[in-house]
């Protein structure tokens, strides 16, 4: 086989034979037959390119691929087959496919897939669990063809991909968000997700109820006073702008919120989740139990009960309070023992009040009775520690609430900076608790002055008696 070229100049390709032709021991010519096998050599050529391509492609694809025969024998099996199942080619070769990467639960399942494959079906797909060669149970994606060889044989051709952590990774995907979805649908706090220009582009149930409309879809300006709205907004700018979290308190038809601004990223856009919380009844309570320290420090200071009375309502004058004789709405009976002593009558409050200002009337009810009683005098004075105690109490069940905002913090707000600052600012809030603290221990002191006091006066009248 040799290259010639033609009259026309093309150059082809030919084969023959050549006999030479003799006179004596003399060669006089020879005679050739040859014929052009051009196309021949060309189609060879490109088959062999195909071949190796395949070949190439066979060996390094990085999926597993896997042949097997119309008796379900494997009669090929590449590297990324190796990989994933563990069996050398030589070991997988002449093995059944079913068995050899089959859990036996599911082999009358994928028998089924095989017999369509082998007969005739041009593409199937499943998802199933096979075996390793070290005994691991893993899941793989498999996409099924067929293909006939020059004698009409049937093979199947399996494409093979080990999605084990692909699955697992959606399973912690979808956990996280179910375990995101029902935090935002039942936390007891206001969560959002606003966009970059103030829409709403999620709200909890919470955030709903409070605002009394689902806002999703709105922006800030369509759903609060413009006041309120030109606040919020410059504060989530902030919080994109700066990239950090933005936290600050704010008032809203009447009702005050704790408010938390984070930027985040979804889809490649800016945008804001929200959380706050309403701190109304807690700044109630707060501001009730700095007037009734108040309260207790007067009655413990004052010994006339007029003048007592006039201190009172002054101080609780935001709830309207009046010491009268008879009840009447609002009012709180002042008795101590079988005796009544007024009534503390108040507007404005809450139930969650109602327990502080029963405590007061008692304090009251013992400092009319001392006044009445000088004798009883140093048991008001321990029912007062006493009391002070209680308010203690109290307080301390208003750390309740921060307590659990600062474990939703720990548990949910993945980014350490942002859970770090939210922290800081409870650790602020019950720096303020602390302070009532140490107000309740100066009443203390003052309990224990008046009672020192008390006793001296007592030697003093028996001095003089004597």
């Amino acid at each position: 086989m040799f290259k010639v070229r033609r009259k026309d100049g093309k150059e082809i390709i030919v084969e023959g034979n050549v006999r030479l032709l003799w006179e004596g021991s003399k060669v006089k010519g020879f005679v050739g037959n040859f014929r052009d096998v051009t196309d021949r050599v060309r189609l060879e050529e490109r088959l062999r390119e195909s071949q190796e391509r395949y070949r190439s492609i066979f060996n390094y694809s990085p999926l597993a691929i896997i042949v097997f025969n119309d008796r379900a024998e494997i009669v090929d099996w590449n590297k990324k087959a190796e990989d994933i199942f563990g069996w050398k080619k030589e070991e997988a070769l002449g093995k059944n496919i079913i068995e050899l990467l089959v859990p036996e639960h599911l082999r009358g399942e994928i028998q089924l897939i095989a017999e369509r494959i082998l007969e005739g079906e041009v593409y199937t797909h499943s998802i199933n669990e096979n075996l390793t060669k070290d005994g691991r149970v893993i899941t793989c994606e498999w996409h099924n063809t067929i293909y006939r060889d020059a004698k009409g044989r049937i093979y199947g051709l399996s494409i093979v991909q080990d999605i084990t952590d692909k699955i697992k990774m959606e399973r912690k995907l979808k956990e996280s968000e179910e375990r995101y979805r029902s935090v935002f649908t039942h936390a007891p706090v206001l969560i959002a997700i606003l966009d970059k220009d103030g829409r709403f582009v999620e709200a909890n149930p919470a955030m709903v109820k409070s605002i009394g409309e689902n806002p999703v879809g709105k922006e800030l300006s369509e759903i609060f006073p413009k006041d309120v709205a030109e606040r919020r907004l410059n504060h989530l700018k902030k919080a994109l702008e700066e990239g950090e979290l933005v936290e600050f308190e704010d008032e809203r038809g009447g009702k005050y919120f704790i408010n938390f601004y984070l930027p985040l990223e979804l889809e490649g856009e800016k945008h804001c989740l929200v959380i706050a919380q309403d701190i109304t009844e807690l700044r109630k309570l707060n501001k009730l139990l700095r007037e009734m320290v108040e309260v207790n420090e007067a009655i413990v200071r004052i010994g006339e009960r007029e003048e007592l009375v006039k201190k009172i309502e002054e101080i609780l004058s935001d709830y309207s309070a009046k010491i009268r004789d008879s009840g009447q709405g609002e009012c709180l009976e002042i008795r101590y023992g079988d005796k009544t002593y007024g009534y503390l009558c108040v507007e404005n409050v809450d139930e969650e009040m109602k327990p502080l200002l029963k405590a007061l009337t008692d304090d009251l009810a013992f400092a009319f009775k001392s006044m009445e009683d000088e004798e009883r005098r140093e048991e008001l004075l321990k029912q007062l520690v006493e009391n002070i105690r209680t308010i203690a109490y109290l307080v301390d069940r208003i750390r309740n609430p921060l307590a659990a905002i600062r474990a939703f913090t720990e548990l949910f707000v993945d980014d350490e900076e942002v859970s770090k600052k939210i922290i800081q600012q409870i650790e602020r809030i019950v720096d303020i608790v602390e302070k009532l603290d140490v107000s309740w221990a100066n009443s203390e002191k003052i309990a224990r002055m008046e009672k020192e006091i008390y006793d001296l006066s007592k030697i003093e009248k028996k001095f003089k008696k004597d």
